[in-house]
């Protein structure tokens, strides 16, 4: 009995640190299976809602393309043709569509086509089971395109009229009828084609699997399906996103889901994680197993030489309990003719793989990082676009003016500089990680300002009221090519905001009470719910818009937190949205009703 003591107290030693560090390492290695598995099922869900966007686009262009073919108008607008067949053989087939109907000026079905079927002449059919296109179509002055869901949910119907060689009068429409689970499949054909392991479905508001990868599971309840899968279910009904675990028969998923506004309905991505988790569990229970089994191996030698090698156990103790203490970097170094060297070495094995594992969690956070910050520049990728869509949209109505091709080129050139910036980050995004914010200096904002109206806001003034009200200089603390992407940001939030109906974009600047310089963007457009200010606004894939990913406002925030300002809103549903951002300066404050620079007003309409 006495014997064993001293076996039980070496055991004990031993055991405690090594069965740390493989709790660790097993805890570690769990975590990354999750952190490492919800960044790449965020990143599927973001591509699958922009592959959806781009078929849905695709597909409305295609209507519109086919409304103003001068075959279809052609065949449409002569009445004396008898046989429209050799005309109709020329059309596109338009094999996206479940159907696609040609309808005359009497709104009865002219020609029709159906999945892969030829286009079939009926101008002396008047059946009625034809889909007809949206009453309104008949009135749209212009070119352009309808949409809207069917009844059922299952498609989405694109109306477009069809209007003479002049353009003056309608003499038909056409509607196309998209298949919504098609087109899901479509969409996610490039996911689903890179693993088997990958599920992806749609949900409608009645918790109805609308598209399933397994075919078999469509129009199915989720609680008769999966119904592992029902708690996230209820959330993708309420409009709700993130990401959730959920188990089912073929495995334990981890799934990335948010709504589409636009179709009705909540789409999600999951990856099976069974293999990994699987993987976790066997190399943690492994590193318990040769924990226990090194402790006992050192226990037994500390008993048997514990008097003739009390030096090495020495050493041995006082480094497994700095390796306990958090010290991973000690190695346990003894004499080859130490007879616990195998001991240390083993020791050293363990410490070896703790390290390797912290060395994977790091790469894991860096991974994570790096898809945040590719997530933001695909944000400000879009802002380049956008300003680049104006400045385009306004060629053919102003290239006459000089004043305006010489403010289109430097637009142009200002939109090329800012994509070579985010090409330069991208290849450097480790140096971006580090470095997002640079120090801010001493600017001028007026400038900016100006600079930033001339290029996103005037030239829509045709379309809204522009309201402008700047002081002769505004001096902040600030970097210049973020402040102007801050406020490039909010100007075009603000005219998205009045999209349906014409408004006003009002721009001012100045001193706060207390003197800190301000400026402010105001809307007259849809505003935003109290509720999703509280809750939602600032945070990253939060949006109101149909389309958009939701960072834009979260970057401003960022970008105006690290200049050491403030970003406020205030906004009513239904009449408007102002967005204030107050920073600092060099100067010393004032009153606003005695500074020099006092914002003088400017309308333009």
């Amino acid at each position: 009995m006495t014997r064993r003591k001293p076996f039980l107290t070496y055991f004990s030693l031993s055991a405690i640190p090594l069965l740390l560090l493989a709790g660790l390492n097993y805890w570690n290695g769990l975590r990354s299976v999750d952190s490492t598995t919800g960044a790449i099922v965020q990143n599927d869900l973001n591509a699958f809602n922009v592959a959806v966007d781009a078929e849905l686009r695709e597909r409305k262009s295609d209507i519109l393309r086919l409304s103003m073919n001068p075959e279809v108008q052609d065949i449409v607008s002569d009445k004396e043709r008898i046989d429209v067949f050799p005309s109709l053989k020329a059309l596109p087939l338009m094999r996206e569509f479940e159907s696609v109907t040609i309808f005359n000026r009497d709104r009865h079905a002219f020609a029709f086509r159906r999945g892969d079927s030829e286009w079939t002449g009926l101008e002396n059919y008047h059946g009625a089971e034809f889909t007809q296109p949206d009453p309104h179509v008949w009135e749209t002055q212009g070119n352009g395109t309808l949409e809207r869901l069917s009844s059922d949910g299952k498609t989405s119907e694109y109306s477009a009229p069809i209007h003479d060689e002049k353009g003056t009068s309608t003499i038909g429409a056409l509607i196309g009828v998209l298949n919504l689970d098609s087109m899901f499949a479509s969409a996610a054909r490039g996911l689903e084609g890179k693993s088997n392991q990958l599920m992806v479905m749609a949900v409608d508001r009645s918790a109805k699997i609308v598209y399933h990868s397994n075919r078999s599971l469509k129009d199915l309840q989720v609680n008769q399906a999966l119904p592992g899968f029902n708690s996230i279910a209820n959330a993708m009904t309420n409009n709700d996103s993130g990401v959730r675990e959920f188990k089912s028969s073929t495995g334990s998923y981890l799934a990335a889901y948010s709504p589409l506004p636009q179709l009705k309905v909540a789409v999600a991505v999951a990856r099976d994680r069974s293999a990994s988790l699987s993987s976790a569990h066997r190399w943690g229970i492994a590193g318990l197993v040769l924990a226990l089994l090194f402790a006992a191996g050192s226990a037994l030698l500390l008993e048997q030489h514990v008097q003739r090698k009390s030096r090495g156990i020495a050493q041995v103790s006082a480094d497994v309990s700095a390796i306990a203490k958090g010290d991973v970097d000690r190695r346990i170094l003894l004499e080859s003719s130490d007879d616990f060297r195998s001991l240390a070495d083993s020791i050293n094995v363990v410490t070896d793989q703790l390290r390797a594992q912290i060395a994977r969690e790091e790469e894991s956070r860096q991974f994570e990082s790096f898809m945040r910050i590719s997530a933001m520049l695909t944000h400000d990728l879009k802002n380049a676009i956008e300003g680049l869509s104006l400045t385009v949209g306004n060629m053919e109505r102003h290239f006459d003016d000089p004043q305006f091709r010489t403010d289109a080129l430097k637009g142009l050139t200002s939109a090329t500089d800012k994509l070579k910036a985010l090409v330069a980050r991208l290849s450097r995004p480790f140096t971006s990680l580090s470095g997002e914010h640079k120090r801010p200096t001493n600017i001028d904002l007026v400038p900016i300002i100006r600079h930033v109206m001339a290029m996103t806001a005037e030239p829509l003034h045709s379309k809204h009221a522009i309201v402008t009200r700047l002081p002769p200089s505004l001096y902040a603390l600030a970097d210049p090519a973020r402040v102007e992407e801050v406020l490039e940001n909010l100007v075009l939030n603000a005219l998205e905001a009045m999209t349906d109906k014409g408004g006003t974009l009002t721009i001012e600047a100045g001193h706060t009470a207390s003197g800190a310089p301000m400026f402010a963007v105001s809307d007259t457009g849809r505003g935003m719910s109290s509720q999703f200010i509280k809750s939602r606004l600032f945070r990253p894939f939060a949006t109101t818009k149909k389309t958009g990913i939701g960072l834009g406002l979260y970057t401003c925030r960022e970008v105006i937190t690290a200049s050491g300002g403030s970003i406020e809103v205030d906004s009513v549903e239904g009449t408007g949205t102002t967005f204030r951002v107050v920073l600092t300066t060099l100067k010393t404050p004032v009153n606003s009703e005695s500074h020099p620079n006092t914002p003088s007003g400017n309308v333009l309409s």
